[in-house]
């Protein structure tokens, strides 16, 4: 068993068909994790013969004349048949996904150009996060789509992991990046008194904490 992702290439040896069967189904499935590469070149080669028979049987029509002159039925319609069955027999192992659209929304809409401005998230490195992001985002329009008591709800549960992963990603007014011209303080350190001769709002969490003393009182 070999993970997928680190052999996207099919393997030399195979036929150019084949090969092409091959990328096929890698670009259009995410076969994640362990593979069978033996299983996948096996089920690539059927399609490739299936594919073969089919093209055959449209060139040179239903029937065809054997060397004895007899209208025989193609060949290949049995060829056909045959590989059809066993392509059926492996299920949807190798099928590719099928993903529903996602409606445009207000919260995705906006969440997908703050990220294209954060430049720090740039990479590999924070596709998975960023993702995540976009996901809470959209699930926040669907339930204004939904209902008010959709929307209550999120304001609950999905609202506040989708502002907490905003601050993990330091794409929140009140965690800009190193560099933005503002410095966020750990919130060990945001409620420590303000050192000597330093004006009062220096950081962004001089402005967190007044807030919260508003709220409280």
């Amino acid at each position: 068993m070999t993970s997928i992702e680190n052999h996207i290439e099919p393997p030399d040896h195979l036929p150019e068909p084949v090969a092409d069967v091959w990328r096929e189904i890698v670009a259009s499935n995410d076969l994640v994790g362990n593979v069978d590469r033996s299983a996948l070149e096996t089920f690539c080669t059927l399609m490739a013969r299936l594919r073969e028979a089919r093209g055959r049987i449209e060139d040179e029509g239903m029937v065809v004349t054997d060397p004895r002159g007899r209208v025989i039925p193609h060949p290949a319609l049995a060829v056909e048949r045959s590989t059809a069955e066993q392509i059926r027999a492996w299920g949807d192992r190798f099928a590719p996904l099928v993903k529903p659209a996602r409606k445009r929304g207000y919260m995705a809409d906006a969440t997908a150009l703050t990220i294209t401005a954060a430049k720090h998230l740039e990479g590999p490195r924070f596709a998975g996060p960023v993702a995540a992001v976009k996901t809470l985002a959209w699930m926040i329009d669907e339930a204004q789509r939904d209902s008010m008591e959709a929307l209550q709800k999120a304001m609950t549960t999905t609202v506040p992991n989708y502002l907490k992963a905003c601050a993990e990603l330091q794409i929140t007014p009140a965690s800009l990046p190193s560099g933005a011209g503002l410095t966020a303080v750990p919130p060990s350190e945001e409620t420590k008194p303000a050192e000597e001769g330093k004006p009062e709002g220096a950081n962004v969490s001089d402005f967190q904490a007044r807030a919260r003393a508003r709220r409280s009182g």
